[in-house]
């Protein structure tokens, strides 16, 4: 039987390290910071410029968006602009329905989502979004977590700028896991507390 404070630890590590997303979370997180550039600008832009790290890159392109029939990075993109809202973090495409899939691959037509490697970082996880839509210009980075905006500039003007912040972690009291824990945790925890 688990005592109730390695319950509790167990339970403080899931809700720090679990975080409910639609789909892989690479391609899901490009599309929040798409999403996050739109609602900056109030408008669909008018070209959308993605860079990413080569790890984001290569497992975002090939991979399903769900409620799309699709893979890839341009569909994620393009439904990020349309009906993406960051407010949902990595549930940001949560509204998607197949009229938004169309006007999405009309987007992606258009060839205004321009995709590219960012060279001479050594970030793993790094999402950068530049839009412009009129004379407005909008960028947004998401980097070390796959919701955390790290930098938010509008008309040159930075909103945030917490690139060389360090992400402070909860520390979980002395938790050993071993399978065993893990597996009477599984069978004996109600998820009402998860």
């Amino acid at each position: 039987m688990l005592s109730s404070s390695e319950r509790k630890n167990i339970i403080s590590l899931i809700q720090l390290e679990v975080i409910p997303a639609i789909g892989c979370t690479e391609p899901i997180a490009v599309a929040l910071a798409v999403a996050k550039v739109k609602e900056l600008l109030n408008a669909i832009p008018d070209k959308i410029d993605v860079l990413l790290s080569a790890n984001v890159l290569k497992n975002a392109m090939g991979v399903g968006i769900p409620g799309t029939g699709m893979v890839g990075l341009p569909i994620a993109i393009a439904l990020g602009a349309l009906v993406g809202k960051s407010e949902y973090g990595l549930e940001v495409l949560k509204n998607v329905t197949p009229k938004a899939v169309d006007l999405g691959k009309t987007l992606i037509d258009k060839k205004i989502i321009g995709i590219h490697l960012k060279k001479d970082i050594l970030e793993k996880l790094y999402i950068e979004v530049e839009a412009t839509f009129a004379e407005n210009k909008a960028r947004v980075i998401i980097s070390k977590e796959h919701n955390r905006f790290s930098f938010i500039e509008l008309n040159n003007n930075i909103l945030i700028d917490l690139i060389d912040d360090e992400i402070e972690k909860v520390k979980i009291d002395s938790l050993a896991l071993s399978f065993d824990i893990v597996y009477e945790f599984a069978l004996e925890t109600p998820i009402e507390e998860i």
